[in-house]
């Protein structure tokens, strides 16, 4: 908590224990808002009947609804509640549509309307459109994230599609569980970003299913190296880039000064890999704070076109090439 911004930053708190994080942390830490996220985005299919997770007992007389379960959230000391939407499969335009009809019947200010979908809902443009459409009739915020094994956005097909949808909504949107993205998504209209410290809260597994095995020796951490707008893993800094070259050191607030191939796999070097990106997260934010939307996706574009640079520099110093990311390829482009 101490790593994160006091007045720009903020919490999304996520797995089993969220609700009892927040609600221990909030009353240490008032200036930063926390938000507890359901199980429901992680563990629930919706249906066209039932797209909430609303957790009913039979032998309750009146079952808890929706309202009631944001109004936990609440007391609980989130600064919104989420609504504890399921996980809504590709094409299920129906489930998509009961889940915006349900949750504008809501008559509340302090909601964010949760939309975890697979990431199918990208690779055809025909379902791209419904979910822009159902952002647009939104009356609550739109906390968007996308689920799958691997990276949702992994294709150049999808990374496109995303750009679209955020730039083409006129509804208020939230990049969730996302990762350099989130800064993209931003630039282009987003209302905010939510980019995860650790691999597997920059995205969602689909329900029942978990990501892919690793090998154990990749425990090391992902670091992000700002200037490249790149989350790499230790492991390859350290025996592709400057296996024969001197690393690079960073004087972020977390590593001040120090080598940035120097983590491996154990707890303490994987939570300092974390509290360096958030670090490096919460100081590239800072910077287009109360900027125009014009002036910030100007200072986006800038910082793409020098995360470009950065490539035949390291180039020249390890003396081997490096492929440029599609992510920075496409963030590149204009939105197409």
């Amino acid at each position: 908590m101490d790593s994160v911004s006091r007045y720009t930053g903020g919490i999304f708190a996520a797995g089993a224990h969220a609700m009892s994080r927040v609600q221990r942390l909030q009353p240490q830490y008032p200036t930063v808002p926390m938000i507890a996220e359901p199980d429901a985005v992680r563990n629930y299919w919706a249906t066209e009947d039932a797209p909430f997770q609303l957790n009913r007992d039979e032998n309750e007389l009146i079952p808890p609804n929706l309202d009631w379960h944001l109004s936990m959230q609440r007391m609980a000391g989130s600064a919104l509640a989420m609504t504890p939407t399921g996980q809504i499969k590709a094409g299920d335009a129906r489930t998509l549509k009961n889940a915006l009809h349900e949750a504008n019947a809501i008559d509340r200010d302090d909601v964010l309307f949760t939309l975890p979908l697979s990431a199918g809902w990208l690779s055809n443009p025909d379902y791209a459109r419904q979910v822009v459409k159902v952002i647009d009739r939104s009356r609550h915020p739109v906390a968007l994230t996308f689920t799958d094994k691997k990276n949702p956005l992994e294709s150049r097909k999808r990374m496109r599609a995303y750009r679209r949808l955020i730039t083409e909504t006129t509804g208020t949107v939230l990049a969730y569980r996302v990762d350099m993205f989130g800064f993209d998504a931003v630039a282009h209209g987003a209302i905010a970003s939510a980019i995860g410290a650790y691999p597997s809260v920059r995205r969602l597994n689909p329900v029942g299913t978990r990501g892919s095995a690793i090998d154990p020796e990749d425990m090391a951490p992902h670091m992000l190296v700002g200037d490249m707008l790149r989350f790499v893993r230790t492991k390859q800094i350290r025996r592709v880039w400057f296996a024969e070259a001197e690393p690079f050191v960073c004087f972020c607030t977390v590593c001040d000064g120090q080598p940035i191939d120097r983590l491996f796999g154990t707890d303490e070097d994987r939570n300092t890999g974390h509290l360096h990106n958030l670090a490096e997260i919460g100081r590239m934010h800072d910077a287009t704070t109360g900027l125009a939307p014009s002036a910030r996706l100007a200072a986006w574009v800038d910082q793409v076109k020098g995360a470009l640079d950065t490539y035949p520099q390291l180039e020249t110093h390890i003396h081997r090439p490096l492929p440029i990311p599609d992510d920075l390829e496409v963030w590149a482009e204009p939105v197409r």
